[in-house]
């Protein structure tokens, strides 16, 4: 367990020496690779790009949504009992559509790299011993989501959002070609802003 522990407290000081502002937020969730293989996911999210539409309904009324552009980085392990761990970074680019109930739905991708470790590998030293051995592999790594949630500063009043996240992640190289794997990550975001739009 030394390595999730060490790549968190490099991600904490990286975020600690970040510049805060009013379109950070910070996320932790659970993620379970296969659903459940189960890991923990933390990131920092930065908003780029942030607008609104507002629509007339035949009834006069108005329909507003709101748009949002973030890009976000990440880093996470999942843990698959007597086959590996996976230890990743991944950085992320999503489009997020929040109506005025705070309902909101995300697509992204990412791109980042995973490094595994496998278990019980045992080798035959220069003595002619059988001795374990550490084993593993660097993978390219990319994602592809979709996301559901709820954010709660709107009616609660509490900076945050709730979210599920479904997604397909697939790593280079891999013999004969890539690997695919499926993940599902649940989560809460905590917004270091009160703009219940943002």
């Amino acid at each position: 367990m030394k390595y999730p522990i060490l790549l968190f407290l490099l991600f904490a000081s990286t975020i600690l020496s970040a510049q805060i502002n009013n379109t950070t937020s910070f996320s932790t969730s659970y993620f379970g690779e296969s659903i459940t293989h189960k890991g923990i996911k933390i990131g920092v999210n930065y908003e780029l790009k942030s607008w609104d539409k507002t629509q007339i309904r035949k009834n006069t009324s108005q329909k507003t949504i709101y748009k949002r552009i973030d890009l976000s980085t990440s880093v996470g392990f999942y843990y698959h009992k007597d086959y590996q761990t996976g230890l990743f970074v991944l950085p992320e680019l999503s489009y997020t559509r929040k109506n005025a109930k705070g309902n909101f739905i995300t697509f992204g991708l990412g791109a980042g790299y995973m490094r595994t470790f496998i278990p019980n590998v045992y080798d035959i030293n220069s003595n002619n011993e059988i001795e374990k051995t550490p084993k593993g592999y660097n993978y390219f790594l990319t994602n592809y989501f979709i996301g559901f949630g709820k954010d709660l500063s709107i009616k609660h009043k509490i900076p945050m959002d709730i979210y599920i996240k479904p997604q397909i992640m697939y790593a280079l190289p891999n013999y004969p070609n890539g690997i695919t794997y499926f993940a599902l990550e649940v989560g809460v975001c905590y917004k270091l802003t009160k703009n219940k739009n943002k």
